[in-house]
């Protein structure tokens, strides 16, 4: 993508094709009621590139790319992602190949595309997500402006006395150098753009404290990633009076200081996953992991946002650092600020010594702030200037603290309802959902039901040492039917009383909980089908798959179960708590 004076995002609108009629710009309008935007992931890459409502925007590493990625696995022009009515991703002859849903696309060959599929272009992974509103960015001014503004700052401080700083930044061409820049800088400082993997900052009323935070949290943000990076810094009117001899100074100091970091290795945690949502999940989670975005996670009540926490920081360079796990539902609001934050002494009754919070005990590692949606509102402010100046001011302290975390949060509930009804602040949520990752819930991750059952069964057999257990035919079928709201969370209680109550070595359906299975879907002790109310609507998402599934397969239960991503049985237990017919063979016709 060409960079031009009015920023990257108005680069890419003027590359779109509007759609050329209005009965597209309907459907388009039906594709989502919030804007899209594709985040990308890669080797050092880290970017997020707002979409249009519909339009082709075309993928790949050349300059005139509506999104340009510049990653040696990426061709010129590499893949189109269209949006008109529904979401399609089209290879245009690439050379490493487009992959989605486990299936290497055949060039010119448009296939559709759902938000939060992931996309691997070559070794780069692209996904299409929504955001609650359009995000404005940074301005990076060209070089020109930048260097006529720190003309004009140093006649300034020529006249009224002050000092100042002049930064130049050089490193690898990508967007997460621009990126990196952008946050750390504050709003009062000035961005400029010398050219590729080069920037300049005009520091304003920055003291040495100030500048060299921006210097160590710009090189703490590439050490990770095993990326060399030079910053030079010029003060005024130490190091030049005038715009060209501090450029110089800060120019030279930047080539001096070049030290590339090696970044540990990152921990390869192989876990198995057998449903298509999770392994799709799984892929995405070791991109975000590698980066320092934050991270936003959702799911229902039980369904594991906190396990995935915590793998997203065992693969993380951050593994070898501290995970820091905190409900916020359960602290209250006076003793959430002293437990975050710290405290200095005397700061309130019963405050006789300093207090480090918990944000900077962290140091170093990960904070995952769990049920961010009970967050007070006098806390989110608080956290959002956190966010932004990665500081921590103690309570009852006049300096704040720098620390160096990466933060993950997971809500069950809709933020974006709760913005809108007052109870959360918009700009935190930019802030908190750098990458939305939603887990599914087990409803609909059926096929996995059988090995977490029996892996919690086994973990709970050894904890009352009961010996070996397992899970009969019937029982297993009997917590495949069943919808699961309290998701794995409740499945591990069930296995967790069901090896109580096992007197053998056989987990029969008399061990589990029967009735409360029966409401989603009844089936007997012996397997054989009762009639019931199904628990879904007969016109429910989960009919209307199978249907598909089983019309695709011309009625062979066995591929569509395949197809499906779960067992035959499984399948079998699903229709009979849906009221869907046994297809029946179609006898051979006598000659």
């Amino acid at each position: 993508m060409s960079r031009s004076s009015t920023g990257r995002s108005l680069a890419l609108e003027t590359r779109i094709e509007p759609a050329s009629t209005t009965s597209r710009r309907e459907r388009a309008a039906r594709l989502s009621t919030r804007p899209l935007c594709l985040v990308v992931l890669g080797d050092d890459l880290e970017a997020t590139y707002p979409l249009p409502d519909h339009g082709v925007v075309t993928i790949g590493r050349s300059e005139d790319a509506d999104v340009r990625i510049d990653h040696p696995s990426i061709s010129r022009r590499h893949a189109a992602i269209t949006i008109d009515g529904a979401l399609e991703i089209e290879d245009l002859g690439s050379s490493n190949g487009t992959r989605t849903r486990d299936a290497c696309l055949s060039a010119g060959v448009p296939a559709p595309l759902a938000i939060g599929d992931p996309i691997e272009l070559g070794s780069v992974m692209i996904v299409v997500q929504q955001r609650a509103a359009p995000i404005a960015q940074r301005h990076v001014w060209a070089h020109g402006y930048f260097e006529a503004r720190l003309a004009e700052e140093c006649a300034r401080a020529a006249s009224a006395g002050g000092r100042f700083a002049v930064m130049r930044i050089h490193g690898r061409a990508d967007a997460a150098l621009e990126g990196a820049i952008t946050r750390e800088l504050r709003p009062m400082d000035v961005i400029g753009y010398h050219g590729p993997g080069a920037y300049e900052a005009l520091i304003l009323d920055g003291n040495a404290a100030i500048v060299a935070g921006v210097g160590d949290r710009l090189r703490a943000a590439f050490a990770d990633r095993g990326v060399p990076i030079e910053i030079g810094v010029a003060r005024y009117p130490d190091d030049g009076r005038d715009a060209p001899a501090l450029l110089r100074a800060a120019s030279v100091a930047a080539a001096a200081s070049l030290a590339a970091l090696a970044a540990p290795a990152a921990a390869s945690t192989v876990i198995r996953v057998a449903s298509p949502a999770m392994e799709q999940l799984d892929r995405i989670v070791q991109r975000v992991a590698a980066g320092s975005i934050s991270v936003l996670i959702t799911g229902e009540t039980g369904v594991g946002k906190e396990v995935l926490a915590g793998r997203l920081h065992r693969l993380s360079p951050r593994a070898d650092h501290a995970f820091l796990g905190l409900n916020c539902a359960a602290l209250s609001e006076s003793l959430l600020e002293s437990e975050l934050f710290g405290h200095e002494r005397g700061a309130f009754t019963g405050a006789i010594g300093a207090k480090p919070g918990l944000l900077e005990t962290a140091e170093g590692g990960t904070v995952f702030l769990d049920e961010i949606g009970e967050l007070p509102m006098s806390i989110q402010v608080k956290l959002l200037r956190v966010l932004e100046e990665r500081r921590v001011m103690r309570v009852g302290a006049v300096k704040a603290h720098a620390i160096d975390v990466r933060f993950l949060a997971a809500t069950n509930r809709d933020l974006e309802a709760e913005i809108e009804r007052g109870a959360f602040r918009r700009d935190l949520y930019y802030r908190l959902n750098g990458v939305a990752l939603t887990i599914p819930p087990l409803r609909q991750r059926v096929g996995e039901i059988a090995e977490l059952a029996r892996a919690f069964l086994r973990d709970a057999a050894e904890r009352n040492g009961s010996g070996s257990l397992a899970l009969s035919y019937d029982a297993l079928g009997l917590l495949e039917a069943y919808a699961w709201p309290g998701n794995i969370r409740e499945l591990r209680n069930m296995m967790e009383r069901a090896a109580l109550l096992c007197p053998d070595t056989i987990v029969l359906p008399e061990h589990l909980p029967v009735d409360r299975l029966r409401r989603a879907a009844t089936i007997a002790v012996d397997a054989a089908p009762v009639a019931a109310e199904p628990e879904r609507p007969p016109d429910s998402p989960e009919r209307q798959r199978i249907l598909d599934a089983l019309i695709a397969t011309g009625g062979n239960q066995t591929a569509a179960a395949q197809r499906l991503g779960m067992s035959r049985r499984t399948l079998i237990n699903r229709m009979i708590g849906l009221g869907l017919p046994r297809p029946r063979k179609t006898p051979a016709t006598p000659t």
